[in-house]
């Protein structure tokens, strides 16, 4: 176990959300929008309006990811902004592009991926900027969506299950720790599974909830816990992960379709139900704490110190 916190810990997926605590300080310490303020650091932003919220997210995607495969890096670009909005209990509106290549071919395909994606989740493309003579390939999707009711990652509190829900139907990715689950899908099964996570906005099913990002399943749950000051008691036997994946991969993969709940425990069989019944697999892997400590925990009471957040920040946000 303390060879598998070393491994987490010391893994890129985790130092890339750490660099954020360095930078942290040159941004606003608090964002205003028409007199209402904007949390930051979750999802996406929430701009509260007259009958809800505007959401508002940007991702940028892994380098090697655009250059060895735009293809895939353009539909992945799509997936994880609509993931963000969806996990924030919003519907999207639609997306722009930000495309910097170093040829034609390598645009080309990058952006056959993003319309391919868009068109299958139902989402616009309306505009973004283009260069092809760049000297290293990048690209960054920025989406707009809307909510009723808000999913953030703010609300965890102590004793609330910690649930962890992903489409075990996939195959890895080769080359990347990537679990594609979604491209198999017909695009209107795609957007069902999405919905659903909405859903639980809308029904007052669930108030707090974080997609699974390329930090894998450890880093979007430690970001959460750290959003919400909160520890947790995580049981590492209990998380679910298809039966090839060694366990220290896929608690850092990116499983394209995966989101971590904190849920009130008087919830979680009626959620887990309404997952299960769209063929995904939901569980509880955890128990929310007081103060900032989150431990690895076994079935046989045993406990492993994975992180402190009283005496070491991961984005600092």
């Amino acid at each position: 176990m303390q060879e598998l916190i070393q491994s987490i810990r010391s893994s890129s997926r985790l130092f890339q959300k750490r660099a954020i605590s360095g930078v942290w300080n040159h941004l606003p310490s608090s964002s205003v929008v028409d007199g209402s303020e904007v949390l930051l650091g979750d999802d996406a932003a929430a701009i509260k309006t007259e009958d809800g919220y505007l959401l508002l997210a940007g991702e940028g995607v892994y380098p090697r990811l655009v250059a060895e495969n735009p293809y895939l890096a353009g539909r992945t670009s799509v997936l994880t902004n609509i993931s963000d909005i969806y996990a924030m209990g919003g519907r999207p509106v639609a997306v722009v592009d930000v495309v910097f290549s170093n040829s034609t071919e390598n645009a080309a395909e990058i952006l056959r991926g993003i319309r391919d994606n868009a068109e299958r989740y139902g989402v616009p493309v309306v505009g973004g900027h283009i260069t092809t003579d760049a000297e290293h390939p990048s690209l960054a999707v920025f989406i707009l969506g809307k909510a009723k009711s808000l999913l953030t990652s703010f609300g965890a509190r102590e004793g609330d299950d910690l649930v962890f829900i992903y489409n075990r139907n996939g195959k890895f990715v080769s080359g990347f720790n990537f679990w594609d689950s979604s491209s198999t899908l017909e695009g209107r099964e795609a957007v069902r599974h999405l919905e659903e996570v909405s859903s639980l906005a809308d029904d007052g099913a669930a108030d707090t909830a974080k997609d699974v990002s390329m930090a894998g399943l450890i880093g979007s749950l430690l970001m959460l816990l750290e959003s919400s000051g909160k520890g947790a008691d995580i049981n590492v036997d209990a998380i679910p992960r298809p039966f090839e994946a060694p366990l220290g991969e896929w608690l850092l993969a990116f499983p394209s379709y995966g989101f971590v709940l904190s849920l009130r425990p008087g919830k979680t069989g009626e959620v887990a139900e309404r997952f299960r019944a769209l063929g995904l697999t939901c569980e509880a892997i955890g128990t929310v704490t007081s103060g900032g400590k989150v431990y690895f925990v076994d079935g046989e009471s045993r406990k492993w110190l994975l992180w402190d957040f009283e005496n070491e920040a991961l984005t600092g946000i």
